[in-house]
């Protein structure tokens, strides 16, 4: 069991928010919320989103689904109505490696390399089996 503590802000007639953000993160309220709520016996419904309620689920998915026809029933060609038949898009594959369409960012950057410290005399930038002075004092 752990023993972490989180800070929560129930105002009235705004989202609560808590310091493990997930609130802010879902847009509904936590387990803190909610025994933060049970606690001062109020009710945690208040604290969700309309968007979640049975209400707005149920209301998605009262229009009727229209199904797509079977290909005998698709639409030809027909200038008049100006129907076209959807055909592949009209490009030629490069024959190189595809460019990247994105924006670099830190992830990109290579590691920093590690900071290697001698244990023989204790300088940045080698090891002991490649440390100059350890091997000028044996010849």
């Amino acid at each position: 069991m752990s023993s972490k503590s989180y800070r929560v802000d129930i105002t009235p007639g705004n989202n609560s928010l808590c310091s493990c953000e997930r609130p802010v993160i879902y847009n509904m309220p936590c387990a803190h919320v909610i025994s933060s709520t049970a606690s001062i016996r109020i009710s945690h419904v208040d604290y969700i989103l309309e968007y979640y309620t049975m209400n707005n689920i149920k209301m998605t998915y009262l229009e009727e689904f229209r199904t797509i026809l079977d290909k005998e029933y698709w639409p030809t060609h027909d200038p008049t109505t100006g129907l076209y038949p959807l055909s592949p898009p009209n490009f030629r594959r490069r024959f190189d490696r595809p460019k990247i369409n994105r924006y670099k960012n830190t992830m990109d950057e290579p590691r920093a390399q590690s900071s290697r410290v001698c244990s023989y005399c204790h300088i940045v930038g080698h090891n002991r089996t490649t440390c100059s002075t350890r091997s000028a004092k044996h010849l």
